[in-house]
């Protein structure tokens, strides 16, 4: 029996490694296909998602933060120029989208929990209104940590002070103890996003 010339078994080789390669290319399909909703990534599908430029749409993005787990999650938000902490707080309470909704994201915060909101001096000031106190305890902390991070993932912030009603007011840190004071996102790093 004779061996095969060494140009024979190259030349098998270099046609199966391209059979191979073209097997794992990308299909040449001649029409788009449809993605399921649940693949798309968060923000994609959102009316208010688009290029992270702000100048595309005139938006600027910001973070806001809902709730997983018992662990808070950030999401992109397309928000008008200049950001405030009032339209970050709108956002917020807007809650999650469907999509966001669909992969388990919820909002312990009512929409009208807020009474009004403004940024002083490196702290973020928050009137909470009655429907805060209608919550049980556990939401009571996700929704002060959704607050306390979304606030101060803005330039400059580093506290948040809460009142009630504009009465000063104790609140409750993740660890369930109360403070009359500021609190900043170090109080709630148990519930802080993973990562």
């Amino acid at each position: 029996m004779r061996r095969p010339r060494l140009p024979s078994l190259l030349a098998a080789f270099v046609v199966l490694a391209a059979v191979g390669a073209a097997a794992c290319g990308v299909p040449n399909d001649e029409s788009a296909n449809k993605l399921p909703t649940k693949d798309v990534p968060f923000g994609l599908l959102d009316q208010e998602a688009g290029s992270n430029n702000p100048n595309d749409s005139g938006q600027e993005e910001a973070l806001v933060y809902f709730a997983k787990n018992g662990r808070l999650v950030a999401s992109s938000r397309r928000l008008k120029p200049p950001v405030s902490a009032r339209s970050l707080v709108n956002s917020l309470s807007r809650g999650p989208t469907q999509v966001e909704i669909a992969a388990g994201l919820r909002s312990a915060l009512p929409d009208d929990a807020v009474r009004r909101v403004s940024i002083s001096s490196g702290t973020a000031r928050v009137d909470l209104a009655r429907p805060f106190t209608e919550l049980s305890s556990s939401d009571q902390i996700i929704a002060l940590g959704q607050l306390v991070y979304t606030l101060t993932g803005q330039p400059g912030v580093g506290l948040v002070r809460f009142t009630l009603l504009d009465q000063p007011t104790e609140v409750p840190r993740a660890d369930g103890s109360l403070t009359p004071g500021r609190v900043s996102r170090d109080d709630y790093a148990a519930i802080a996003p993973d990562g």
